[in-house]
């Protein structure tokens, strides 16, 4: 039974022997992207194509990198490749590097949010707390006492809050033009930076909370 579309499929070569799905298809579409282009410089000028392996393909390619640099395909070829090679290296080197909001940036007047970053060879604690739009803002590990600190006076203080369009999106369920025409409609606070929005919190609370 042919599988149902978006189904994912376990290949299998023989009993007990089974294959990265995720690889097999990087190598297919990294062969299919040299196949097709270097068919192309063989019809173009007139010479033989290469054996149909990897290897041959690219070492056929890279021969005649000169004259594809002045076809008008060039940046075709680069693009496609790039993104090909990069889908294979993400599969054969994958990062194991993960990251998750914690919450709204300290900073005065950032609109960010605090990211950790927790590297593979640590099992617990992330090695450090980033702004995801202000490098800067960065807090290590021993400095998480005072950025506790910090916390605790915005919020005792009533500290101003802002949120992005996704971020009310998810907590309140609404699509994103539906929260933009909300802060339109009610005339929310907003401030950007660079091409991202945040809303003051107790506007959007106001209106949907």
């Amino acid at each position: 039974m042919s599988p149902q579309k978006g189904e994912k499929v376990s290949r299998q070569l023989g009993r007990g022997i089974s294959l990265n799905s995720r690889a097999v298809d990087a190598r297919d579409s990294l062969r299919v992207c040299l196949l097709a282009w270097s068919d192309l410089v063989a019809a173009e000028r007139n010479c033989a194509a290469p054996d149909r392996s990897v290897d041959a393909m690219a070492a056929f390619l890279h021969g005649h990198a000169r004259w594809l640099c002045a076809h008008a395909a060039a940046g075709d070829v680069v693009a496609e490749i790039t993104e090909a090679a990069a889908a294979a290296k993400r599969v054969a080197y994958p990062s194991r590097t993960r990251k998750f909001r914690v919450g709204s940036c300290v900073e005065p007047q950032c609109g960010g949010s605090l990211v950790a970053v927790i590297q593979p060879h640590e099992q617990l604690l992330p090695s450090e707390l980033r702004c995801d739009i202000a490098p800067e803002h960065t807090w290590p590990a021993h400095r998480w006492r005072e950025l506790d600190r910090r916390v605790s006076r915005q919020n005792a203080s009533g500290g101003e809050r802002w949120l992005t369009v996704v971020e009310v999106s998810k907590l309140w369920g609404l699509s994103t033009s539906n929260v933009y025409r909300l802060a339109s409609v009610n005339s929310w606070r907003r401030r950007a930076n660079g091409r991202r929005v945040y809303y003051y919190e107790a506007d959007v609370l106001q209106s949907v909370g």
